[in-house]
């Protein structure tokens, strides 16, 4: 079954405002195939919350293999991480999946054809933009993040590449709306997502 590949700490903006630093290469966490949650053609989605835990969106450009492992869809996604469970994790040495690859915390948007260049990912939170940039940003580029999973991981066709998120994030609560987008280099809108958080 294809997982999803998510890199983390991707952009410098979002390093410094967890207080982390960037990596010499691309590292990974593994998201198994519940996680992720397909949002209907207009890109209608839910994010799924828990009670009295903190839940942060994360907008990512997020790019699917084909048969012969080389990319051939991409959208806009929302990594959300339960910083709750994951703070706890960090503080005892343990592994993140609770924070990070728990059901329904991979929503997708709307998929177009894999295009290589430049895109535009933001999200807002209730009409107001909360997150914005540039794929150029990243860290470690697309061709960087697949030379390293190829020499380093076993890729299946279907396979999905969560690409990392810039600074922004932030928590949702029940009822909000989250809107997220990905534009091309022409301003072209290729992906969206329409999502409401619900418990």
């Amino acid at each position: 079954m294809a997982v999803g590949w998510a890199v983390f700490r991707n952009y410098v903006g979002h390093a410094k405002e967890i207080k982390g630093d960037v990596t010499d290469y691309p590292r990974f966490f593994l998201m198994p195939p519940t996680s992720h949650v397909d949002s209907d053609s207009l890109g209608n989605n839910v994010i799924s919350l828990r009670v009295d835990e903190h839940i942060d969106y994360e907008v990512e450009m997020v790019v699917r293999l084909g048969e012969d492992l080389e990319p051939v869809e991409m959208c806009i996604g929302c990594d959300t991480t339960n910083r709750t469970r994951q703070t706890l994790a960090k503080e005892k040495g343990w592994p993140w999946l609770e924070g990070k690859s728990f059901i329904g915390s991979g929503v997708l948007g709307t998929w177009s054809p894999w295009d290589p260049s430049i895109m535009e990912i933001g999200l807002s939170l209730n009409g107001e933009t909360k997150q914005l940039a540039t794929t150029d940003l990243m860290v470690h580029s697309f061709d960087s993040i697949m030379s390293h999973l190829r020499g380093w991981y076993g890729l299946s066709p279907g396979d999905l590449i969560w690409t990392g998120t810039p600074e922004g994030v932030g928590s949702m609560k029940v009822g909000d709306k989250v809107s997220a987008w990905m534009k091309n280099s022409d301003g072209e809108t290729v992906s969206v997502l329409s999502a409401t958080c619900k418990l």
